[in-house]
């Protein structure tokens, strides 16, 4: 499945791009992209587990890039504060 170029156009209007970029500019981020994803999610089968990926084998492959190790840190601390905040929604609303 590929990315979506307003998607795309997004993202690099959030970055800092003007928020029209050039439909060429969109694709070769796009195709960029989703190499990217295909090699890690290839080299992610070939470390873990047999036919599955796992957030542990993301940060495996990532551990030796500064910014991208930081950030999936972020993410995934974000992540469990998000769960935690929904969990204590559901409660105060739902009952546990």
């Amino acid at each position: 499945r590929r990315v979506s170029p307003p998607a795309v156009r997004c993202m690099m209007y959030g970055f800092g791009d003007d928020q029209n970029p050039y439909t060429e500019s969109v694709d070769i981020l796009e195709d960029l992209v989703i190499e990217f994803i295909t090699e890690m999610t290839h080299k992610a089968m070939s470390i873990g587990r047999q036919g599955r990926v796992q957030v542990e084998d993301i940060v495996f492959l990532i551990r030796k890039d500064p910014r991208k190790f930081a950030r999936v840190k972020d993410l995934l601390t974000m992540n469990e504060e998000l769960k935690r905040a929904r969990k204590a929604f559901d409660e105060a609303n739902y009952g546990s």
